[in-house]
């Protein structure tokens, strides 16, 4: 879909971490959140009009008005419902025309605790980034395995010099340390200036700068964990991600509880610390709380 619209100098912007295998229809039905949802909206954002088809007849709007103040609107009900009321065959939705740049950039923070701070504080301007997510420790180590393996000495001393500046001048700890990856999307002028501003606010939790090429490859890596968590199978590792949201106020509570609940539960039937990995990260931000 995106593909075709690009020939017309469009795009939709709704980009799930299901892309690759999910549909329009799917998006719909699972009233669906995008990586870019700061700048192009939910899939209830986008959606103009939806035809279902229902036991009882075709379900669609007569005419594809802006808004409506009478209700309740009936494409409400059809989002999120999970193909219980009928089969979604025909959507109409926004377009927005092509970004104009696309700047990556990466932040590293001293703990998990230092990164939701700063998410928080970005919630509260109006400079959001196209996407802006958080991965704890566990998730940026995982991430840091799957970079391309070095190939030569020089690329070697450099990531050797890169590792001693972040732990041993910086003083970031190995199993501490956090990041956040970065995605401006958009109009030239405003994409620049809420970057400066998002780095700002980075820098007052003493966040470090670790780069575009580290902000791309964290972005890349949601696509990447269905075909890690297929690979794990074979080898025995039962794998999932689930997702929730709360106040700001519950984020680290809510992480922390849910860890202890696993581990806890896990160790009842049998399996050690050792056989179980949890990771968290914050994939949206909302202004009352986060995803």
């Amino acid at each position: 879909m995106e593909r075709d619209l690009k020939q017309y100098g469009v795009c939709s912007g709704h980009e799930p971490d299901s892309m690759e295998f999910s549909t329009l229809g799917g998006w719909i039905s699972t009233r669906a959140s995008g990586m870019k949802k700061n700048t192009y909206g939910n899939i209830e954002d986008i959606i103009c009009n939806v035809t279902m088809i229902t036991s009882k007849g075709t379900y669609t709007k007569v005419s594809l008005w802006p808004r409506i103040s009478n209700g309740p609107d009936l494409t409400n009900l059809v989002m999120g419902s999970e193909g219980n009321y009928g089969i979604i065959a025909e959507a109409v939705i926004k377009v927005k025309p092509l970004p104009e740049v696309r700047i990556y950039d990466s932040i590293l923070f001293y703990d998990w605790e230092s990164g939701i701070k700063f998410m928080y504080d970005v919630s509260r301007t109006k400079s959001w980034p196209t996407s802006c997510r958080l991965v704890d420790n566990v998730q940026f180590q995982f991430g840091s395995t799957l970079k391309p393996a070095i190939t030569s000495a020089w690329e070697n001393f450099v990531e050797q010099a890169k590792k001693f500046f972040v732990l041993n001048i910086k003083g970031y700890e190995h199993d501490k340390l956090v990041a956040c990856t970065l995605l401006f999307e958009g109009d030239k002028e405003k994409c620049e200036k809420d970057h400066k501003i998002v780095l700002a606010l980075g820098k007052k939790y003493q966040g470090m700068s670790g780069g575009p090429e580290n902000g791309l490859r964290g972005y890349l890596l949601t696509f990447l964990i269905a075909y890690t968590r297929d690979f794990a199978r074979q080898y025995h590792v039962a794998a999932e991600s689930f997702e929730t949201s709360c106040p700001w106020s519950n984020v680290s509570q809510l992480c922390a509880r849910v860890k202890k609940r696993i581990k806890d539960e896990a160790n009842r039937v049998g399996y050690t610390d050792d056989r179980i990995w949890i990771s968290f990260r914050i994939t949206q931000l909302y202004e009352t709380g986060a995803a």
